[in-house]
């Protein structure tokens, strides 16, 4: 019998690090991300690698940084270079792997994405609840359909455009997070008398906008009176200044509409709580709970609404970089251990490869493992960083994260280029090929309310980080190559 652990890795799309109740979020309902979290590690200083959904996922499923595998742009329509997903690596060490959901390696058309050698032996496929719902390919529709409902029952309609937005009413059985839940579950199932470990990615699209989270659940998110988004008057001015570097969302100050948007997105996250939650505790009914690694974490954060912004694009406050990491396998790793410490996405595939006896690989990150069992850890993050290298093309903004009546943005924008580092207190964003950065020290203003930047007295801070943010950079820019041996 093969004593490797299962793996589990159940991802959200667009979530941030402070919606999580047992991490520090008294308004939002997680009963059972708050379980996981008593069952393992909540590391709560992670970081992704790029604020948008291909180079980041990119980066974690190899764990490198995006720019050193090619896998820049957002939906593009050749495969990352110079890499191989853990998934492949794992198929290759004799595991069985499976995918559910999202994968958005490349761009998708008609719920289809073109695949690389991914190590995927099971592969349902499904980029979002509310994309190509006309396509014959999509296995979610199909579903629906077995249950007898139409998809124009539960969602709008919208002739123009090929996305679709949840009714208000729709039921929560319905949802993709539903549809999810119940192949992983069958999944797990087919596979409890295997010799064979598994992984298993489950992938949902929610919370990434549009905000269309049950009724019941945006009333009851209002009636809870949210705080408003971040936001000073000089927010607007400092978007102004790089509304070049950030164009799916034009910046505007908190209105009502911020807030019903915030509240939905709350909704969302309670919706996969629940049904995540059904997966966990498939595992305990199924008695292979201990046996399986599970790893929870989203691919980016969400601005809503703070500093005027909202979705996502080149910038990184907290909201947008700064995402949710958990780990938890009860009898082999620490237990109810919120580590504070930096970690970054890149240090996924590591940890895996190590808790699954397999090579790490030409990888960026570190292993986590020490920190998971306890362990004295030599060599502690000093710290993370993210890019942003072109990521959205204009021609690659699609017109699903608009509302309808929502003004066009992006017209006329350039290229952006940026890079952040961040140290465990100060963090440096440079936008490469305009004068203006952002600096801000954590410690003194986690809201990131004043920009340091041009202060005199931060002037050896700035130097010093921009040193080592290029230091950095250059490091991580190699992409994958074979040794040539000696001769």
């Amino acid at each position: 019998m093969d004593k490797r652990p299962n793996i589990l890795w159940l991802c959200t799309d667009q979530q941030r690090w402070d919606t999580i109740h047992a991490l520090g979020n008294p308004y939002i309902d997680t009963p059972n991300l708050d379980k996981l979290c008593s069952q393992g590690v909540a590391f709560t200083n992670a970081y992704c690698q790029n604020p948008i959904c291909t180079p980041s996922r990119a980066s974690f499923l190899t764990g490198r940084y995006p720019s050193s595998i090619n896998a820049n742009i957002n939906g593009a329509c050749n495969l990352p270079e110079h890499c191989t997903l853990i998934s492949k690596r794992l198929a290759d060490a004799g595991y069985e792997c499976g995918l559910i959901g999202k994968l958005h390696i490349t761009s998708a058309w008609d719920d289809y994405e073109e695949r690389m050698d991914d190590g995927y032996s099971y592969f349902c496929y499904n980029l979002a609840s509310g994309h190509h719902l006309r396509s014959p390919k999509n296995p979610y529709v199909k579903w629906l359909a077995e249950k007898g409902v139409d998809w124009q029952d539960i969602f709008t309609t919208d002739e123009k455009h090929d996305y679709h937005w949840y009714r208000e009413d729709a039921p929560v059985e319905l949802r993709q997070t539903a549809w999810l839940a119940e192949k992983a579950i069958d999944f797990m199932k087919e596979r409890k008398e295997s010799d064979k470990p598994w992984l298993l990615s489950v992938n949902c699209y929610d919370p990434h906008p549009p905000y269309d989270a049950p009724l019941h659940l945006v009333n009851k998110y209002l009636d809870r009176k949210l705080p408003d988004p971040i936001y000073s008057d000089g927010d607007l001015e400092l978007n102004d200044k790089l509304k070049d570097f950030f164009f799916q969302s034009a910046a505007h100050p908190v209105d009502d509409k911020a807030r019903r948007n915030k509240a939905s997105y709350y909704g969302m996250i309670e919706l996969i709580d629940k049904h995540y939650g059904r997966i966990i505790d498939a595992l305990d009914e199924l008695g292979i709970r201990e046996d399986t690694l599970i790893i929870y974490n989203s691919d980016h954060g969400e601005m809503l609404g703070d500093h005027g912004l909202t979705h996502k694009g080149c910038r990184f406050y907290e909201g947008l970089v700064h995402i949710p990491l958990i780990m938890s396998m009860p009898g082999s790793i620490r237990q109810g251990i919120q580590y504070e410490g930096l970690a970054e996405e890149t240090d996924i595939v590591p940890t895996i490869a190590q808790l699954c006896g397999i090579e790490d690989g030409d990888t960026h990150g570190r292993s986590l493992v020490p920190v998971l069992r306890g362990e004295p850890d030599e060599k502690p993050r000093k710290f993370v960083r993210t890019e942003y290298y072109d990521t959205l093309e204009l021609d690659m903004c699609y017109d699903g994260l608009r509302e309808p009546g929502e003004a066009e943005v992006g017209d006329g924008v350039d290229s952006s280029y940026a890079t952040m580092y961040y140290d465990g207190r100060y963090k440096l964003c440079v936008y490469h090929g305009s004068e203006f950065g952002e600096l801000y020290d954590l410690k003194t203003d986690p809201e990131e309310r004043k920009n340091l930047w041009y202060e005199k007295e931060y002037e050896g801070v700035k130097n010093a980080l921009v040193l080592d943010s290029f230091g950095a950079t250059v490091k991580f820019s190699r992409p994958g190559q074979s040794r040539r041996g000696r001769y």
